[in-house]
């Protein structure tokens, strides 16, 4: 018998240290579903993702690999998984830090700004935490190492802490610099290790979209041709209806200055394009707003005798 999703208890708002009421981030909802996604308890069992669905604490979503799920927090901040991602939520009670650790693929978030040093967002990976108060960012896990790219804001990264288990530990708040930790600011990206020096790079500038070409067929394509960028050892578009990405529809990688897409309907689309360096890391995002229509298939006529 299927196991059926059941709805999460509320929990009360909150008073920060400013004397402000605040939201708690979690549970989480499904605001966009692309493809086959599931819901997995604390227990492992899974679940049919579905939008609107909601996620709890200890609760996990993982996606196919033509899937996309993004997840909006209850505080305002947002994660999309990409294909073949897979995510697990946990809640430090004592200071609402809400925690997504990273458990395959990538994760990109949109972060609500936070007021105070200890009250922030984190995303945990095998190798290190990170820690942010207000950013845009990526993080993915990649064998043996993670890797993380910020677009905006700022991100601490510090390899020393301890994923968190599924017991709550009350933790005293960490206020200030904390050993071994670094910032990675901007439009800057870092490879990290369990071991070796913790050094972020800039990252690449975005790839330029110079044309864009169409094929007929019972499934149409459409081709966006780049201009090569220097230093670029791979390329990536992404395709959503929604300026801000959460609802993504399509994407491709490609080693080339050009990719193509098939199955798409006529509308109005927002492409976004980036490049990854000698290294691995993916650069800043230049967007596109492109109607798509598709090139009919003309049908051959033929006379009778």
């Amino acid at each position: 018998m299927p196991a059926v999703a059941r709805p999460a208890l509320p929990r009360a708002p909150y008073v920060d240290d400013n004397l402000l009421c605040r939201a708690q981030p979690l549970p989480a909802v499904v605001q966009h579903l692309t493809g086959e996604a599931w819901k997995l308890d604390d227990k492992g069992v899974s679940t049919v993702l579905m939008e609107g669905m909601v996620i709890d604490e200890q609760e996990s979503v993982k996606t196919s690999p033509s899937a996309f799920v993004s997840l909006l927090l209850g505080d305002g901040s947002r994660i999309v998984l990409p294909s073949s991602s897979q995510v697990r939520l946990h809640l430090v009670e004592e200071q609402a830090i809400p925690q997504v650790i990273l458990e395959q693929g990538q994760v990109e978030a949109y972060v609500i700004k936070r007021a105070s040093d200890y009250d922030r967002f984190q995303i945990v990976t095998p190798v290190g935490v990170l820690g942010v108060r207000g950013t845009h960012f990526r993080v993915r896990n990649d064998g043996e190492q993670s890797v993380v790219e910020v677009l905006n804001g700022q991100v601490a990264v510090n390899r020393d802490e301890t994923p968190p288990t599924t017991k709550p530990v009350k933790k005293k708040p960490v206020v200030g610099p904390v050993a071994g930790e670094v910032k990675v600011g901007a439009r800057q990206g870092l490879v990290f290790k369990k071991q070796g020096e913790l050094k972020p790079v800039e990252l690449l500038d975005p790839p330029t979209l110079v044309g864009q070409d169409g094929q007929k067929g019972d499934a149409p394509v459409w081709t966006l041709f780049l201009r090569p960028l220097p230093g670029a050892q791979r390329y990536r578009a992404q395709v959503a209806t929604d300026k801000e990405f959460m609802n993504i529809k399509q994407e491709n990688f490609s080693s080339k200055p050009q990719m193509s897409f098939t199955g798409l309907k006529a509308s109005f689309y927002h492409v976004r394009l980036s490049a990854y360096d000698e290294q691995g890391l993916e650069g800043a995002t230049g967007v596109y707003d492109i109607f798509y229509y598709p090139p009919a298939t003309r049908v051959q006529q033929t006379s009778g005798g």
